[in-house]
C-alpha cells in the first residue's frame, strides 16, 4: 500500500529574482543560490517579509582580457504580500559599467502583483536596518534598565528585580526544614 503524504506551505506568493541579484537572507533564513541556476526562485509567505539582497554585475572591460565586477553593499527590500500567486521582479536595465556602479550605489527595484501593480517597498541598506535595530535594542535595554534602577535614601541607585519575591518564596518551597529554621533564625538577626 502506497501512502502520499503532503505538507501544507504557508506561500503566498513565488518571486524569481533575476541572477544579477544574490539573495542573502528571506526573513530570518540565510539564503544560499543554486549553482546550477541562473535565477532565484523564493516562496514567499504570507505577511510581512524581508529580502537581503545583494546586486553583482559582470562586465568585460574595453582595453583588456578580462572582467570587471560592479557590486551593491548588502540591501533589504521590506513589503507585504497577500495572496499573490507570483510576483515579478523589476528594475533598470544596466547597459554599462557607468549605469550598473550608479545603479550599485542606490538599488531601486520594484516587486510587481499578477494585477500589475507595484507592491509598496522599503528599500535601505543593510547597515542602516541593522543600525536602526541595533538603536531599538538598545533603547528598549535602557527602558527595562530604568524601571528597576530604584534610588534609595542616601541617593544611591540600586538595581532591584520585580521577581525578587517570586525567587524568594521558590527558594523558600524548595529549602529543607532545618535551611528554613537557619533562614528565620537570619532574618531575626538582621531586624
Amino acid at each position: 500500500m502506497f501512502f502520499s503524504f503532503s505538507v501544507f506551505s504557508a506561500t503566498a506568493a513565488e518571486l524569481i529574482v533575476p541572477e544579477e541579484f544574490i539573495v542573502q537572507r528571506l526573513n530570518s533564513e540565510d539564503y544560499s543560490r543554486s549553482i546550477f541556476s541562473s535565477d532565484t526562485k523564493l516562496n514567499i509567505p504570507e505577511g510581512q517579509n524581508i529580502l537581503v539582497l545583494k546586486y553583482s554585475s559582470i562586465f568585460d572591460h574595453d582595453m583588456e582580457d578580462h572582467h570587471i565586477t560592479v557590486a551593491s553593499k548588502p540591501f533589504i527590500i521590506s513589503f507585504s504580500v497577500g495572496k499573490e500567486v507570483k510576483l515579478s521582479f523589476s528594475y533598470p536595465e544596466q547597459f554599462n559599467q557607468e549605469d550598473a556602479k550608479r545603479f550599485a550605489k542606490s538599488p531601486v527595484v520594484k516587486l510587481i502583483n499578477p494585477n500589475g501593480n507595484a507592491v509598496a517597498v522599503m528599500i535601505q541598506s543593510l547597515a542602516s536596518y541593522n543600525d536602526a535595530a541595533m538603536k531599538q535594542s538598545l533603547l528598549r535595554r535602557d527602558e527595562m534598565a530604568q524601571q528597576t534602577l530604584v534610588q534609595d535614601e542616601d541617593g544611591l541607585m540600586s538595581k532591584t528585580s520585580p521577581g525578587n519575591l517570586v525567587m524568594l518564596k521558590y527558594w523558600w518551597q524548595r529549602a529543607s526544614t532545618k535551611e528554613k529554621k537557619e533562614f528565620l533564625t537570619f532574618i531575626q538577626a538582621q531586624q
